[in-house]
């Protein structure tokens, strides 16, 4: 007897111990594994002083980057090739980004030594006698990065061993290699990393090789894809490696996993289902990118969430549970290589399009796989966690670029610009604007003049009130009452009120259910410009009336 009660406390702890876990876990969490993205005083000077990122006369057209990593010092020892284009001719250097802590050993312009300028942050090649509008670019460097903003260069030890990853969003690829550091510039990349033996070490695109001598291993890794410095990264660390297939109509694609011992059986369970996500945002927007390369999650040590670099999403350990707790993470990740990675954002000032797409990209899965209830419950829970009187504009959120607002907010508007101009439109114009769009730039108003297009309406009052101009949520007042006419003549007043502090009349339709007493339901979705007053009449008694049941505006309804 004493030994069945033992095993049914034990069986009661354990299961207690579990259910706290998942509270823990969720409260940690709570729906934004982003917003805990914290900025950096760097980060928040460079956007105060340089918010849209400086324009250069350059573009660059590919990396080769070749670093040797001596984790134990600190230090990497590098080389980068950088083929360049001067957009003006009679510029006489060509400046691009790099932190100044580093030891430079040489700077060379096709082949030839060069003068250069190194302070600030930058470094400033003198092009001397060569006139030519494409130029080869080499220096050398070695020294200890710096590891700024989320963690653009951190090399950490757990358990005794070694751990490796670089995240650069917005502005800190600079901090570990020379680049024109601007999500607008977007390049062909080749980089090889040498490291321990022991170390398994990923990058963006496909794996070119490996080669190893003595306790010494190099993984080459290439894409033919552009990409945006924000977006390359390094992940190395004793992996252990699971892959899956991603099968379309006409082509295959791996999709690969790198994770520890410790949450490789956790992780088999909670990435098994990439090929549906992949499969449904296709189908949505336009099969996956990076098709010819592959898709990827590796583990990493950062625990506030999960970060999008091209073709290799990463995410922190503590994510990994094996009860499928972060299904919103991954489906995030992987739309953004939709959009980010593949139509990637001109200026930070259009962060609200990289995010409020990927978070609105959980909804539509959701809808997709489990219907509109789903659709409606995800929209919902994004407007919880949003602050109703927050005074920032979703465009040029200032210094607050990973705010729950740009996610969020940022969903909600394309959410409502749906409803603006009909389902049909809106994906019509979603596919437009991603096959324009895609393996270049776009920013706030290259969307809208798509979404013009295709519904052929005006949309500056909708982008002004939810993007430019206002700010929080729309405030409505609504009350409504009968008047008996006559036994078979009811009329029902409707009033409507904006009640929000700041931007004044905003324009949108409005959703009424106006049900009578024998339960006969009249829909309505008049087209509200300012303060309105609405007039129906019923043969019976009004029993209620639904106002957005669908869960269509960012407002609150009194």
């Amino acid at each position: 007897m004493n030994k069945i009660r033992k095993i049914i406390l034990i069986s009661i702890s354990l299961f207690l111990l579990l259910i706290v876990s998942i509270i823990i876990v969720l409260i940690i969490r709570g729906d934004f594994h982003f917003i805990s993205r914290n900025v950096s005083p760097i980060l928040k000077y460079y956007i105060n002083e340089n918010y849209d990122s400086p324009i250069r006369n350059i573009d660059v057209l590919e990396y080769d980057l070749k670093l040797d990593v001596y984790q134990k010092e600190k230090i990497i020892r590098g080389v980068a090739k950088i083929k360049v284009i001067t957009l003006d001719n009679r510029a006489d250097d060509i400046e691009l980004d790099f932190y100044d802590n580093f030891k430079i050993i040489s700077v060379k312009i096709d082949e030839m030594i060069a003068s250069y300028i190194y302070e600030d942050n930058t470094i400033r090649i003198i092009k001397n006698l060569i006139s030519n509008d494409t130029s080869n670019v080499e220096i050398a460097f070695e020294g200890e990065p710096q590891n700024l903003g989320m963690g653009s260069f951190s090399m950490d030890e757990k358990n005794g061993k070694q751990f490796l990853s670089t995240l650069n969003e917005p502005i800190f690829a600079s901090t570990w290699f020379p680049c024109n550091d601007s999500p607008h510039d977007k390049a062909k990349l080749k980089i090889s990393i040498t490291h321990d033996s022991s170390m398994v070490t990923i990058s963006n695109g496909n794996l070119v090789g490996t080669t190893t001598t003595g306790d010494r291993r190099t993984y080459s890794w290439a894409t033919d894809y552009p990409i945006a410095t924000y977006l390359i990264s390094i992940y190395s660390a004793p992996y252990k490696i699971f892959s899956q297939k991603y099968y379309t109509n006409y082509d295959s694609m791996n999709i690969d996993y790198y994770v520890t011992e410790e949450k490789y059986e956790n992780a088999k369970i909670d990435f098994s289902k990439h090929p549906k996500y992949l499969q449904i945002l296709g189908e949505l927007f336009g099969e996956y990118p990076f098709i010819k390369e592959k898709y990827g999650v590796a583990e990493i040590l950062w625990q506030q969430g999960a970060m999008e670099s091209q073709t290799i999403s990463s995410i922190g350990g503590d994510f990994i549970s094996g009860m499928n707790l972060n299904e919103d993470i991954l489906i995030h990740e992987v739309a953004h290589h939709w959009w980010g990675n593949s139509v990637t954002l001109k200026t930070w000032k259009d962060i609200w399009l990289n995010e409020g797409f990927a978070t609105y990209s959980e909804a539509l899965y959701y809808e997709a796989t489990r219907g509109k209830k789903a659709l409606n419950s995800t929209m919902y829970s994004f407007a919880r966690k949003l602050d109703s009187k927050n005074k920032e504009t979703l465009y040029s959120p200032g210094v607050n670029i990973f705010s729950a607002n740009v996610y969020n907010k940022g969903a909600w508007v394309l959410h409502m610009l749906r409803k603006e101009i009909g389902d049909s439109l809106f994906f019509t114009g979603v596919v437009a604007y991603y096959e324009k769009y895609k393996y270049s730039n776009a920013n706030t108003e290259d969307l809208k003049s798509i979404f013009e297009i295709v519904s052929n309406i005006k949309l500056d009052k909708f982008f002004d009130q939810w993007l430019y101009k206002g700010t929080g949520f729309l405030e409505l007042e609504i009350t409504w009452s009968e008047k008996i006419i006559s036994e078979t003549n009811i009329q029902l007043k409707i009033t409507i009120e904006q009640k929000q502090n700041g931007y004044k009349n905003y324009h949108f339709p409005l959703d009424l259910e106006m049900v009578d007493s024998l339960g006969t339901v009249t829909y309505y979705t008049p087209y509200i410009i300012s303060d309105t007053t609405l007039l129906f009449n019923f043969k019976n008694r009004i029993k209620d009336v639904l106002i957005d049941k669908d869960n269509w505006l960012l407002a609150i309804i009194e």
